[in-house]
């Protein structure tokens, strides 16, 4: 099982529709790849994990960087892990309307308290860290 975890800044403001859009292609293609992971989104930055079989998660991240909605994707972990932290594809949007979003496949709340609440077993805690912060926080980058 391999896993990266990457941060970039949107290109402009995604709409509500174009966000929408971006959860249901990324649910598409990772179900058919294979990957599960996380999305969030809030304050114009995405952070993402990608976890799954090296040369499917490999492909992804080469697909992300060239897409161009997103600029200065900066590699935070890129690496083996023992197991899947995200069993499931989930994605959690900030400073949207929750009822929009919590009507789509895959979509979870990144807000309540018991986000990421738990470090499941092998898990990196400094990763884990970082994910619950960029939930409640602002940006990581500068």
């Amino acid at each position: 099982m391999h896993q990266i975890v990457y941060q970039s800044y949107a290109v402009g403001q995604p709409t509500t529709a174009e966000l929408k859009s971006l959860l249901r292609q990324s649910f598409v293609n990772n179900t058919r790849l294979g990957i599960t992971g996380l999305l969030l989104y809030g304050n114009g930055c995405f952070l993402q994990v990608l976890e799954g079989a090296p040369a499917a998660v490999q492909q992804m991240y080469a697909r992300i960087r060239a897409d161009s909605r997103h600029t200065r994707v900066v590699l935070l972990a890129d690496g083996p892990i023992p197991a899947r932290i995200f069993h499931n594809w989930s994605m959690g949007f900030r400073a949207l309307s929750e009822d929009d979003f919590g009507r789509l496949t895959g979509y979870i709340d990144p807000s309540p308290a018991r986000f990421l609440a738990a470090t499941p077993p092998g898990v990196d805690k400094d990763m884990m860290d970082l994910l619950r912060s960029f939930a409640t926080d602002d940006c990581l980058l500068p």
